[in-house]
């Protein structure tokens, strides 16, 4: 196993908005005093007669409200640069994620005016998405014409006059917009968390990639860990790395609900007392940088970092449930990592929510890990701000770092007696009453959090002693110029897109030009209500719940899985299709591997499982509007209201519209919230695959399957795993995200996307998943892998400050594409083809088409553009996965893929033909000595972009 020791990490800067805090020190002071923000939840979002319930089986509700919020967050538009009129279409978790930001750059001395390589800047969140504003979340805002069609089925709809019934009909859909669409920007982050970050690095006009990783609990350690080997390989110089919870909304409490994991009378961990948790919300940045480059900038170092690791328990029981096995291997990894001696620990902050069962397995692990040090005090933040789930590691990493700095500790002021489910027996723990920390050695603690799904993650962290502090000794050096990193091997591979369900298919479509672009079912949803072929698209409000092309490249799907998987059919039949696609094709993908064949295994403890996926799937949509009813409900009723209907023949109306609307829709059980999280696509593969590895999603945008595939090629790279399996899953092609996109005009009216053309006008929807099996290409060869294709280097970055986040700019994709080549170290000649990203839409195909100019031009042998959307549909995050099968399935066959699109380019990218090519047929792929190579392109909204370079794999004679 190759050495994985960490170089030392300065944290320089911190930020963070939690409850009752808007800032690191008001958090200070609040732990100081024992100020507990946790309580029972009252006003508009909290209406207990909508949503609660004492019986924690009643249907669609939830028993308790006990939660610690953020109300109100402080936000400076003429710091952020945000309009006035644009402040109430800001998310509030956005607005907590921007301030958290600015106080960590800045804390640090990195304000925006301050010159520093911004060019060598990560930004980097753990997230689960921002979640709902209200409860009626985004979802359901965009249904508003089947609650009408429901309300206007139901028999006592029947006794109103034709004149009220029209009259009642318009009111609720002006009044609907007016409460519910007006005023948010849900229609354009879709509660996407990496925009927010492209916010971030526009501001700073930072230029490093951006983008989100989900772990649940444990995100923000995930992040962390993540944003550590980046600046370890040199990958970037500093990183701003936070995490954010999901804003608090009724549905989250009952899901939870469901659950039983919430408390009716307070937080307690660790202690006898403790029956469940409260939820949270927040956000917390950091800014990390090497210690040594730290201290030669002079930057304030408030602690460092010495190690962080994250592992998944592999096959188990149940998602929802936590491992004692995984919480040990991932505090023994954290502490080889760290290269410090266990009994220098005397601090942990253990993760605990007061949920027994879960703490019970927390203690159990850590105190096996923990055996032969002295004496370790526990805490846990919980007990002050709830658990804040995807914000929860990094709120109790910004604790311990206080604690270090300040030389205090904080007790833990909830504990009295010791839970009796928890096994303390040979462990050195104990909950201290005192405030001074030990003074032997330098003060060292450590962080644990786990997660859904299996997930556990750990980090050691220790004062900053100047005189003490030693050097680095494991950070590598600097590639020089156009030196190659190490190369990776595709050695796996498969897929479901549009007419494809195995990667063969899909290159036989792209060589015939089957299109699989076809007409929304009725079957998936009633598109009849929302398209009107007869009615002029008109824009504004006439276009809130309208569809003017009902068009998508869909999969041809089965609603059943494999028993194989162990899965129950009630865990399944609540299960999103984006978990079943990456559990089905992730198994191909493995197998097309070889392994599962003549005793071939994966190595369990060294495989990693990462997903790029996005909040807001198929299921979140169904689960979403049965709960969020009680909104429609209290329109509707102000609505009959003002009509003088009222009392019990309201009531008969609200509730047949209910029963109209949510007609045979499952109610929402304890199978509920895992089969519609977005951790789940990777933790559910981990888990079939036995894959012990770290496992989690990832989100940035359009770009996100590449960004993955970065990530996966990081570790291995690094040596922390062996096998990668690595893809993107995407399965949203409901009513409200196609009606949003047609409401901010990126959907082709013609239904067809063309990049380059003359004709584009936009993209048509598409789904799919893609996943691939990766090792290093010395370790495939010394196995006698079957090599599909080499990746030799990989790029990302983002466009940094611009008029608008959603515009994308050619110079950052040239950035990322030069970054990609000077990874491989390829020159720019030597790459024939490009499987371009081809939106079909001007904002984006012209500065892709200059930076591939730029970049790629060359008049005397021009490279080649394809780009696949044409055929399939834009996937969105599962788009760059049909890019690379298509391109390294080129390779083998050694055949360039026609692009099919307009019979004419767009005028302004006349003179760009020529340096490139537009090829509309097949052409044989004939390269003069060197190998054949392609690159992937891909980016996405919020200016995020980035470059994969791909070789043939030539066998050695």
């Amino acid at each position: 196993m190759r050495s994985v020791r960490q170089e030392p990490i300065a944290i320089i800067g911190m930020g963070c908005v939690l409850p009752d805090a808007p800032d690191v020190p008001a958090y200070w002071r609040n732990l100081q005093s024992g100020h507990v923000s946790v309580r029972h939840l009252s006003g508009a979002r909290w209406d207990w007669s909508q949503y609660g319930s004492d019986d924690p089986g009643a249907v669609d509700r939830t028993y308790s409200f006990l939660g610690a919020p953020v109300d109100g967050p402080r936000f400076d538009w003429k710091k952020f640069k945000v309009p006035p009129i644009e402040l109430k279409l800001l998310h509030t978790i956005e607005m907590m994620v921007l301030e958290s930001a600015f106080q960590a750059m800045t804390s640090a001395g990195y304000t925006p005016e301050r010159s520093f390589a911004r060019d060598r800047v990560a930004v980097i969140a753990g997230s689960s998405g921002m979640g709902r504003k209200s409860n009626l979340g985004f979802n359901t805002k965009w249904r508003l014409p089947e609650l009408l069609r429901a309300a206007r089925a139901a028999p006592a709809w029947n006794q109103l006059s034709t004149e009220n019934a029209e009259r009642l009909v318009r009111e609720l859909q002006t009044e609907f917009a007016q409460q519910h669409i007006d005023s948010s920007d849900d229609w354009t982050f879709w509660g996407f968390m990496s925009p927010v970050l492209g916010r971030v690095c526009s501001l700073f006009d930072l230029h490093g990639p951006h983008f989100c990783v989900d772990a649940h609990a444990a995100s923000g350690l995930a992040a962390l860990e993540t944003a550590v080997q980046g600046l370890m390989n040199g990958e970037w110089d500093m990183a701003l790395v936070g995490a954010a919870s999901p804003a608090l909304s009724p549905m989250e409490y009952v899901l939870h609900g469901k659950l039983r994991r919430l408390s009716t009378r307070g937080v307690f961990p660790l202690d006898a007392r403790a029956d469940g948790t409260a939820l949270g919300e927040g956000a917390v940045m950091l800014l990390l940088k090497p210690l040594e480059a730290a201290r030669r900038d002079g930057d304030p170092i408030q602690a460092v970092l010495r190690g962080v690791a994250g592992v998944n328990r592999g096959a188990g029981p149940s998602l929802t449930g936590t491992d004692p096995r995984a919480h040990h291997q991932a505090a023994r990894e954290a502490l080889r990592r760290a290269d410090v001696p266990v009994d220098s620990v005397s601090y942990l902050e253990t993760g605990a929510t007061g949920v027994p069962a879960w703490d019970g397995h927390l203690v159990a692990g850590l105190g096996s890990a923990y055996r032969e040090a002295g004496h370790v005090s526990l805490g846990a933040v919980a007990e002050s701000v709830g658990d804040l789930q995807t914000a929860s590691g990094l709120a109790a990493l910004l604790k311990v770092v206080l604690m270090l700095r300040e030389h205090s500790l904080i007790p833990q002021r909830s504990f009295q007696t010791w839970h009796p489910d928890l096994v303390l027996k040979d462990t050195p723990f104990d909950v201290s009453a005192r405030n001074d920390w030990p003074t032997r050695g330098p003060r060292r603690a450590a962080i644990h959090a786990a997660g859904f799904g299996g997930v556990a993650y750990h980090a050691v962290v220790e004062e900053h002693v100047p005189e003490t502090s030693r050097p680095s000794s494991v950070r590598r050096a600097p590639r020089s110029p156009g030196a190659a990193s190490e190369a990776i091997a595709i050695v796996g591979l498969s897929c479901k897109y549009p007419g494809a369900s195995a990667p063969q298919r899909l290159w036989e479509n792209t060589l015939q030009g089957h299109h699989a672009v076809r007409d929304i079912p009725e079957s998936r949803w009633p598109v009849s209500l929302y398209h009107d072929a007869t009615r002029e698209w008109l824009g504004g409000r006439d276009a809130y719940f309208r569809v003017y092309t009902p068009k998508a490249g869909q999969v041809q799907d089965t609603p059943e899985l494999s028993p194989e998987f162990g899965l129950p059919p009630s865990a399944v039949a609540e299960m999103d299709v984006s978990q079943r696609w990456a559990l089905e094709v992730a198994k191909a993908a493995v197998e097309d591997a070889g392994f599962g064949q003549q005793g071939r295994t994966l190595p369990p403890e060294r495989t990693a499982v990462i997903v790029a996926t996005t909040p807001g799937n198929r299921q979140e949509t169904l689960v979403e509007t049965r709960l969020a009813y009680p909104e429609f409900a209290s329109i509707y009723r102000q609505v009959l209201s003002r009509a003088g209907i009222s009392g019990e023949a309201a009531e008969r109306l609200i509730e047949e519209a209910r029963q109209g609307f949510l007609g045979g829709a499952p109610q929402v059980t304890s199978h509920t919230l895992p089969g519609l999280l977005n951790s789940a696509p990777a933790t559910r593969v981990a888990r079939a695959l036995d894959a012990r590895g770290p496992a989690f999603t990832v989100e940035s945008a359009c770009a996100s399957t590449l960004t993955a595939l970065s990530l996966a090629i990081q570790g291995l790279r690094d040596g922390r795993w062996d096998v990668a399996v690595v893809g993107g899953v995407w399965s949203i092609i409901t009513a409200p995200f196609c009606v949003s996109m047609c409401f901010v005009r990126t959907i082709s009216p013609k239904g067809m996307t063309q990049p380059f053309s003359k004709d584009a006008d936009g993209f048509v929807h598409g789904e799919g998943c893609g996943i691939f099996v990766l090792k290093r290409l010395s370790d495939a060869k010394e196995d006698g892998d079957r090599i599909h294709a080499v990746i030799q280097g990989v790029g990302g970055s983002t466009d940094g400050r611009g008029k608008s986040i959603f515009a994308s700019q050619a110079r950052g994709q040239e950035l990322a594409m030069r970054r990609a080549l000077l990874d491989g170290g390829v020159e720019p000649s030597g790459i024939q083809y490009v499987e371009a990203h081809g939106s079909g839409m001007l904002e984006g195909d012209l500065p892709e088409a200059e930076a591939l100019l730029e970049v790629y031009g060359r008049p005397e042998q021009p490279v080649t553009l394809g780009a696949l959307k044409p055929l399939i549909g834009h996937s969105y995050v599962a788009s760059a996965g049909a890019g690379v099968i298509r391109a390294v399935l080129a390779l083998q066959r050694g055949v360039l893929p026609p692009l099919f699109t307009g019979a004419a380019l767009n005028p302004r990218l006349a003179s760009y033909e020529g340096p490139l090519a537009f090829p509309r047929e097949a052409r044989p792929w004939r390269v003069d000595g060197g190998p054949r190579r392609a690159a992937v392109n891909a980016y996405g909204f919020g200016g995020t972009n980035y470059h994969l370079i791909l070789e043939e794999h030539r066998e050695s004679p």
